[in-house]
């Protein structure tokens, strides 16, 4: 998603203004849910929210990237979209998770049996590298079929290399829990696509912040951007960024259809890869300064490594894309 794309509408081109303006201010989570509604932007307008589509919260969630947002924005409003509101469990958390004041997150990656119990259900199991569990009021849990909502959750903290968004270890021994959707894989997907976009914003914000260095920085009295290597370098890694941008607004624009189960995972490898080769060349093409703690550099570099690794690997979206397209 570069700046001004040509089918941007003006209405995104706004959103996308105002979001990174916003962003650029530091915004804390009233702000975020109060002045923009930011966690109501993709929620039906019947559940509180303002009822734009997955482009819309794209867009944001590419600003979030760009900016290094430590918020719970992505977890919870992916959490919000993967709840089918048909169910009284699930319509019941939206308008709180519409108006900010519920947190939620997905725990995908682990193992989980749920048995009925009454009007609900409980689960035993555990699931790894949950983001933001530490902050998160619900968690959506899945058991490869379904999802169970799970609130007052037992989080153990869980070190992570990206250390601007905190993760955790979700531990579950007959919590009671109820059932909020029976589309597991659903949800899994929404996440791909949202890692996807905010590493796409991750990718872009790195990549700018090294062509303005090379733009400035002089060797031998002249900008390290006349150099024809230096040039070559950046130009493809322009290349590998507006591959993942077209990939992104695809799976994007293809939610809520046969084919976003194909797209989204796609665009999760092709985003994620970018970012951290991105990242990875940022940091050299830098020199010195981009090794640095007082750089961004390697701040993008984690938020790029840590997203490449949640939610499926490179190697298994690979597999999973052999066997949803049928290869």
């Amino acid at each position: 998603m570069t700046d001004q794309p040509s089918t941007m509408d003006a209405e995104h081109a706004a959103l996308r203004d105002s979001v990174a303006a916003f962003f650029g201010t530091g915004a804390d989570w009233e702000r975020l849910t109060g002045e923009l509604g930011l966690t109501a932007l993709a929620i039906a307008e019947e559940h509180g929210g303002f009822g734009a589509s997955l482009v819309e919260l794209g867009i944001v969630l590419e600003e979030a990237g760009a900016a290094l947002l430590t918020l719970p924005l992505l977890s919870t409003t992916v959490a919000a979209l993967a709840l089918d509101p048909h169910l009284p469990a699930a319509a019941a958390l939206l308008p709180a998770l519409a108006a900010g004041d519920l947190i939620g997150t997905l725990a995908l990656d682990g193992d989980c049996t749920a048995r009925p119990d009454g009007d609900g259900f409980v689960l035993d199991g555990s699931f790894t590298h949950v983001l933001d569990a530490d902050t998160a009021g619900v968690v959506l849990v899945s058991d490869g079929t379904a999802l169970y909502a799970v609130t007052d959750p037992d989080v153990r903290p869980q070190p992570t290399l990206d250390q601007t968004r905190g993760q955790g270890t979700l531990v579950l021994w007959q919590a009671p829990a109820r059932l909020v959707s029976h589309d597991a894989a659903h949800a899994r997907d929404l996440l791909h696509a949202a890692l996807a976009a905010e590493s796409v914003g991750v990718a872009r914000a790195s990549l700018r912040l090294t062509v303005e260095h090379l733009r400035t920085r002089e060797q031998f009295g002249v900008p390290l951007a006349t150099f024809q290597a230096l040039r070559h370098r950046v130009a493809d890694l322009h290349v590998q960024l507006e591959q993942a941008v077209s990939s992104v607004w695809y799976a994007l624009r293809a939610a809520g259809t046969p084919d976003f189960p194909t797209a989204a995972p796609l665009a999760k490898l092709i985003a994620t890869e970018a970012a951290w080769t991105v990242a990875r060349a940022s940091i050299q093409l830098l020199g010195g300064i981009g090794f640095t703690w007082e750089h961004d550099a390697h701040r993008y570099l984690k938020r790029a490594t840590t997203n490449r690794l949640l939610a499926d690997d490179p190697t298994t979206l690979r597999r999973l894309l052999l066997t949803r397209a049928d290869l």
